[in-house]
């Protein structure tokens, strides 16, 4: 039972004061009973300190005259607005009990959605009035006997018997609602109400508000700084709706309530049409996804909560007409389906609430706790300044986090971008931002000191990512030389190694990558590349003299063995004679069996050569003069290869023993049955040698198999021997063969080539 407020010095023609029962910073809402209807109203009463100014006064009694000209269904009605000759400004309004939109828990995602239509309309009428309400929130959305919407103002939507606190420097719960712009006292328009309505619908379908900070004031600066937070994936469909509503520039929001309306409706049809044809239609458990502590504990009660509440702020109406906007809108698919009948009340029949309790613990300081509208209170620039210091506290938690540049809003280098937009000179928010180099400098480094392999391919995403930086925020890397420069100095050292041992490296590879990122490829890092992919590589033609080429061979865990270059074909007759002239004529050569009367020499082989045929009818003598000739020629160490290396060259050179790969004995030698007794079913077209390179080399070496034999050193007893296969090879042979000769004889299939030792 409510008592007479003691000591009240309030007199309103017509109306018993019987309780307060709520106050705001302008005004107190009381309970009363008038008395020529005999029924309850809520009174709201500007306050005394208002009352002195007069402007605010008359804006009082204004602004409630123009919300009493809202007639409509889902809007509170106001029953009488005056300013006495006392000055006392009050305004009178319905009483209602049924509880507010707070407190109910919609099950049925059409329930909600038909409910959130009701307050899309009733705000739809309110902004073609121009009428902004400024302050739209769960609490100020009440229900009338029938459950029908009824939008009003904050400051007596309070139940008679639920006792608000509010702690100070609080804005009177107001801060999970506001707009930025409203935030920031900029001009406000009704997209101010869509974004209040956006987190309504956010607090509805997840059970939770859209910012959860320590206190009001972080609230408010996540409403202006944080990025929209993303819904479960079940809820993905509202995700549009939500993104459309919470937009932080008014201008990419929904462009008037009618629109987010129809986004609504399209969730809803879009529901419809994945059930059809079934009579029932999936709604979606919001229960699920509700967190159970925030709404209370006796969900299933009814209630008979709640009070009376007008609205009294006034904007400029937006003559717009904006087409719609299509809403993109995913499949349910949460864990869990509740099929339930369309419950669609008609408007004569009472509707039943369910709700949570929301239980608050008493509070003894309650009644001496002053409400502080930190709004009124801070000018625009304070609130900046603050908010900067909020953002700069933001941005250095990221930076000890090393968000340095991800996620997008969300990192230290677009929080202290944000300040230096605001303010370019603020010092702290520069050298935030070249920390946030260095703190990228450090997790470099820190990968390059790793041993894991993965380490420098991390380091390489990282120096990427650090780059990206340097572009994204205009960023000077010459401010950072000082890091730059001893990466450059280990790429440099690394380099020259893998130089060094004629071996490409992982990490030089991905240093060098790193150093050309980080310098912009200056002209020493352009230099470095070049000497490292002069590296040679297995079969690559690395030098040439005279006529000669020379290919690399990189040995690998061979023992005895070095890198070596070897030339890509058997000495020619041209360049055997550019050295020998008319010299080494004496000794006689074997062809086939014949003995040395068969008086035959290189000048004069026992068969036509040209020019480009491999020399033959050269002893093994011959062949090493030749090489130390060309040495002293040229400067470098030239000689015949090793039986070993010989050896290794085969396992290095895949080789075919077939006519159409190398200059074998095959049945063009039908005619000549003392070149072999046993040819190959295959014809070449070559009696005797062959041009070199008539046939395909493999890593870049001709006729390593096949045209003659090759003269190499240290075979058995350290002697020179004839090794591998030639115009003479039929069946039963391959190219490891190694022929025991006199080194002082020569022969019509063997000739040499040689190796350049590096």
């Amino acid at each position: 039972m409510l008592k007479t407020v003691p000591k009240l010095n309030l007199t309103i023609p017509d109306h018993t004061i019987l309780d307060k029962i709520g106050e705001g910073g302008m005004s107190a809402v009381y309970l009363a009973r008038q008395i020529s209807l005999q029924r309850k109203v809520a009174i709201k009463i500007l306050k005394k300190l208002v009352m002195d100014d007069k402007t605010l006064a008359e804006r009082f009694v204004n602004e409630a005259k123009t919300v009493a000209s809202l007639d409509h269904p889902y809007i509170i009605s106001i029953y009488e607005a005056k300013k006495l000759p006392s000055g006392l400004a009050y305004f009178t309004m319905p009483y209602l009990t049924h509880g507010d939109f707070g407190e109910i828990i919609c099950t049925n995602s059409d329930h909600l959605i038909e409910l959130l239509s009701q307050i899309c309309d009733g705000l739809s009428h309110a902004h073609k009035h121009g009428v902004i309400h400024r302050d739209l929130k769960p609490d100020n959305i009440l229900f009338d006997q029938f459950g029908r919407i009824k939008i009003a103002d904050f400051g007596i939507a309070i139940s008679k018997n639920t006792e608000r606190k509010t702690k100070e420097t609080q804005i009177l719960g107001s801060a999970h609602y506001m707009s930025p712009e409203h935030i920031q006292s900029r001009s406000i328009d009704h997209r101010s109400d869509i974004y209040s309505l956006g987190c309504i619908i956010y607090e509805k379908i997840t059970g939770d508000h859209v910012f959860n900070e320590k206190n009001d004031f972080q609230i408010l600066m996540a409403h202006i700084n944080k990025p929209i937070p993303e819904l479960p994936s079940a809820l993905a469909i509202w995700q549009p709706v939500i993104d459309k509503c919470l937009a932080k520039n008014p201008d990419d929001r929904f462009q008037s309530v009618e629109q987010v309306k129809e986004a609504l409706m399209a969730i809803k049809y879009h529901k419809e049409q994945l059930s059809h044809p079934s009579p029932t239609k999936q709604a979606l458990d919001f229960r699920k996804y509700l967190k159970m502590p925030y709404w209370g504990v006796a969900a299933g009660l009814l209630v008979v909560l709640g009070v009376a509440l007008t609205w009294l702020m006034t904007g400029a109406p937006d003559g717009n007409n904006h087409n719609n906007i299509p809403l993109v809108s995913n499949e349910e698919t949460g864990p869990e389906k509740e099929v339930v009948e369309n419950n669609t009340l008609p408007p004569s029949e009472p509707l039943e609430i369910t709700v949570g309790v929301v239980e608050t613990p008493p509070d003894e300081d309650s009644q001496n706790t002053e409400l502080i509208d930190i709004t009124g209170n801070l000018d625009n620039e304070q609130i900046n300044e603050m908010s900067i210091e909020v953002t700069l506290n933001e941005a250095q938690q990221l930076l000890q986090q090393y968000r340095l540049t991800k996620p997008k809003g969300e990192n230290a280098a677009d929080k202290f971008q944000k300040i230096l937009l605001a303010q370019p000179d603020h010092v702290e928010a520069q050298q935030g931002m070249k920390q946030v180099g260095v703190y990228y400098f450090n997790l470099i480094n820190s990968k390059l000191e790793g041993a894991d392999s993965t380490d420098i391919t991390d380091a390489v995403k990282h120096t990427e990512s650090l780059v990206n930086y340097f572009d994204t925020y205009k960023i000077d890397r010459k401010q950072f030389a000082t890091h730059i420069k001893p990466i450059i100095d280990q790429t440099q050292q690394w380099v020259e190694n893998a130089v060094a041992k004629r071996r490409p490296d992982l990490k030089a590879d991905d240093l060098l990558t790193i150093a050309g990122l980080l310098s912009n490829n200056s002209q020493n890092v352009v230099d470095l590349q070049k000497r490292y992919n002069n590296i040679p590589q297995k079969g690559n033609v690395v030098s040439t003299y005279q006529s000669h080429s020379f290919v690399f061979i990189p040995v690998n865990n061979q023992s005895g063995l070095k890198d070596f270059e070897i030339s890509q074909t058997e000495v020619t007759v041209a360049q055997f004679k550019t050295f020998a002239g008319d010299k080494f004529t004496d000794e006689k050569c074997h062809h086939y069996d014949k003995k040395v009367f068969f008086k035959k020499t290189w000048l004069k082989p026992p068969f036509d050569q040209a020019d480009n045929h491999p020399v033959v009818c050269i002893s093994y003598s011959n062949a090493q003069a030749y090489a130390q000739w060309l040495s002293q020629q040229s400067g470098s160490t030239y000689r015949l290869p090793t039986a070993i290396e010989w050896q290794y060259l085969n396992k290095q050179v895949s080789t075919t023993h077939d006519c159409k790969a190398a200059n074998l004995a095959g049945t063009e030698v039908s005619e000549e049955n003392k070149a072999t007794n046993l040819p190959l079913n295959c014809r070449d077209n070559y009696l005797f040698t062959a041009p070199v390179k008539s046939f395909s080399g493999n890593t870049n070496l001709y006729d390593f198999n096949g045209n003659v034999a090759e003269w190499v050193s240290h075979c058995a007893g350290n002697n020179g021997c004839a090794a591998g296969s030639s115009w003479r090879t039929g069946q039963g042979a391959n190219n490891t063969l190694t022929e025991s000769i006199a080194n002082g004889e020569t022969h019509s299939h063997i000739g040499f080539r040689l190796v350049k030792e590096i």
